[in-house]
Formats: structure tokens, sequence, C-alpha cells
């Protein structure tokens, strides 16, 4: 029997249910106590349990703000940086958050035109990159991901009206 499976994806994907707030949080939590935490210690610090810790410390991995080292967590030269930042935090990280799905997509697509979720849901479920396997809470997962980072990070803007993303 021939092996069908598709190639898994190599794209990083911000974790479904992270908000750039939680992130904000973990940076400033972790740097206000010094040079590393562990991580039970990080998660007692922000009233959170491990598990729900756990992706918001991969998206913070993810934007290049700290590093987890053996169970420890650190901030890097640019989540101290990030740490002292007092305006918009979220626009320091454009460049990052523009190289992360489905940001990046949605950003290809929206070149020159208006999007949807469902378009970028669409292009990305070709490339084999889904949060959920039922189509609705995918597409739900994507727009909250879209609204809560992409516009704070004044990636894009949206239109409530239309239901449609374009270019900041």
């Amino acid at each position: 029997m021939a092996d069908t499976a598709r190639p898994l994806p190599t794209a990083l994907m911000m974790p479904g249910h992270v908000r750039g707030g939680q992130v904000i949080s973990l940076v400033e939590i972790t740097g206000s106590i010094g040079d590393k935490i562990d991580i039970p210690k990080l998660a007692d610090e922000m009233g959170a349990d491990v598990s729900v810790l756990l992706p918001i410390l991969d998206a913070a991995e993810m934007l290049g703000l700290v590093r987890v080292e053996k169970g420890d967590v650190r901030l890097t030269e640019l989540g101290l940086k990030f740490q002292k930042t007092t305006k918009n935090k979220l626009t320091t990280l454009k460049d990052r958050i523009a190289t992360i799905e489905p940001f990046r997509t949605a950003l290809e697509l929206a070149r020159g035109k208006s999007v949807t979720t469902a378009d970028v849901a669409e292009a990305l479920g070709d490339a084999g990159l889904r949060w959920h396997y039922q189509p609705e809470i995918n597409e739900s997962v994507i727009q909250t991901l879209l609204i809560h980072w992409s516009i704070y990070a004044g990636l894009l803007k949206y239109n409530g009206k239309t239901g449609k993303f374009q270019r900041a």
C-alpha cells in the first residue's frame, strides 16, 4: 500500500488560544523576577495552571521574547527590550508576527484586496494547517487570532460590518 499521507507542515503556527496580553504579562513577570524563573514558579506568579502557561510560553518563544532551557524561562535580548517598551508593545513585534500563521497567509491574501476569515482558513487548509478539525471552529479560532494579534500589531484592519480584513 502506498503512503499517501501529506508531509507535516513546517510553518510556525500561533497557538490558537493565546492572546497578546498573555504574552505581555509573561514577559513582564519574567523580567520583574530576575535572570531566570522555573516554569512552575512562573505559572504560580501568573496565576495560571502549567497547562495554560505552556502555549503562552510557546508563543513568547516563537516571537523570540523568551528562551526555555531545562525548565527555566529567560528573557532574550529582544524580550528585555520588549519589557522596557511603554507604547503599544505588539507593534514592536510586527515583523515577527507577520512570519507566523495565520498572519503570514492573511497578509499574503490581503495584498491589494480585502479577505475573509474563510479565505484565510481555506488557504491554510490547502497547506495542511488547521487549528481544529471542525471547519466552523477552525474559522473561529483563525478569526480570533487575526483580531487579537494582527490588528493590535498594526498588520491588518478589520471591518466588522463586512467581516473582511485588509492590510493596515
